[in-house]
């Protein structure tokens, strides 16, 4: 390790600082060094539910506490990344953690981790499981990072699991094979305990994936729908859609709900909290309005169709304001909104892995779609604004960093 130990007195900006730099800030996946600290740390056993997939993990993950919290449940809820402040990945009920108690833990982690080295991801994830020991929960709620199988979350032996949806992401880690993504996916199941496929038919590979594991499979059918409502399948309820994101989110709230049931949580209760949340319910980032703005993280071909699919119901004509990481599929994104928009404006993203504007409007134009840049999210912004008629709509999307930007200007 070349950074110096964390000092006494740091705050949680020097803490972050010190995780980012070195090989501390790279995506590097297995489970042995997270599994030594972990065992060292001896936190205690909690009822967890573990959520992966390539979209819709925050989604099912927001929901599942919600609908716990309906109910009367303390809830633990652990996601990534975050949008404007590391607090957001670690919530008690729902209330963000507080910078002393995310410092506390991660200086517990680092107490116990010694010699052994572990990335910005892993160090997280043991801080958000610290923090969640000291709480009195119920529940505890953990969204992977990254695939599943060799994600540190997946350290935690969880009672039930939900897999949302399989696409190409994350190619580099997981491979190009939908199938060897799904097996991945997959890695976060248990022997006798419910899995909950959200993906309805379910992506090639997962369910024998599943069943090597010996997991119970729940294959989620198709929702119940009529002009104005929705449920469940098979709950024969009357949901009111939410506020923002469509099918997708629909999907993901149910999976959420069909978990809990399957940890023999009441039906009737679950129901009674749906029907009191799903009118409310939005997530940040999500097809979120701010300012006259629609923001939503998408950051890979299929969040795009789902994006693409509501865009309509918003607004008639669109400008896109894009910044993206050069790791991501930039070019199939960018085929998948271009023709819902009349120009596309490309902001500069944070180096190393953030194109700068030049480089994604060079290649969106390789792949055929044509696109100006500015210097900035928020000079793009007032560039895409410059002319644009009142009724018709400003899209900034392509990734977490895009959208924290455009909620600071």
């Amino acid at each position: 390790m070349t950074a110096p130990r964390p000092e006494p007195g740091w705050s949680l900006a020097d803490w972050l600082q010190w995780l980012e730099q070195g090989a501390r800030g790279e995506i590097l996946l297995g489970l042995e060094r997270v599994q030594v600290v972990h065992a060292r740390l001896g936190l205690r056993p909690r009822p967890t539910l573990t959520i992966a997939g390539t979209n819709g993990k925050g989604s099912c993950a927001h929901a599942a506490e919600a609908i716990a919290r309906a109910i009367g449940q303390r809830t633990a809820l652990y996601t990534s990344p975050h949008l404007l402040h590391f607090g957001e990945r670690m919530r008690v009920d729902g209330v963000a953690a507080s910078d002393e108690a995310i410092v506390a833990a991660l200086a517990r982690v680092e107490a116990a981790r010694g010699e052994v080295a572990l990335t910005y991801f892993e160090h997280a994830t043991l801080a958000a499981l610290c923090l969640f020991d000291e709480a009195d929960i119920d529940l505890q709620i953990l969204e992977v990072g990254l695939g599943g199988r060799l994600d540190a979350v997946n350290i935690v032996d969880a009672e039930a699991c939900v897999i949302t949806s399989i696409g190409r992401d994350h190619v580099r880690e997981l491979g190009e094979s939908l199938a060897g993504i799904a097996a991945e996916k997959a890695g976060v199941a248990r022997a006798g305990r419910p899995a909950v496929v959200a993906q309805n038919p379910a992506p090639e590979g997962l369910h024998a994936a599943l069943a090597a594991r010996g997991a119970r499979i729940l294959q989620m059918g198709a929702l119940e729908e009529t002009s104005e409502n929705w449920s469940p399948p098979g709950w024969g309820l009357s949901l009111p859609a939410p506020p923002a994101g469509g099918l997708t989110l629909r999907r993901n709230i149910a999976a959420a709900a069909l978990a809990l049931e399957a940890m023999a949580w009441s039906r009737l209760a679950i129901a009674d909290a749906l029907t009191g949340l799903v009118a409310d319910f939005r997530l940040p980032g999500r097809l979120q309005t701010h300012r006259g703005l629609t923001l939503d993280v998408a950051h890979n071909a299929e969040a795009a169709a789902e994006l693409a699919a509501n865009l309509s119901d918003i607004a008639p004509r669109w400008r896109l304001v894009l910044g993206m990481l050069a790791d991501k599929p930039v070019e199939q994104l960018a085929q998948t909104l271009a023709p819902l928009c009349d120009s596309i404006i490309c902001a500069p993203l944070p180096p190393p892995r953030g194109l700068s504007g030049e480089a994604l409007a060079k290649r969106l134009g390789d792949a055929g779609v044509a696109a100006g840049c500015a210097g900035s999210v928020a000079e793009a912004i007032t560039a895409a604004r410059a002319g644009w008629p009142a009724d018709s709509g400003i899209l900034v999307t392509g990734s977490f960093l895009t959208v924290a930007a455009a909620l600071q200007t």
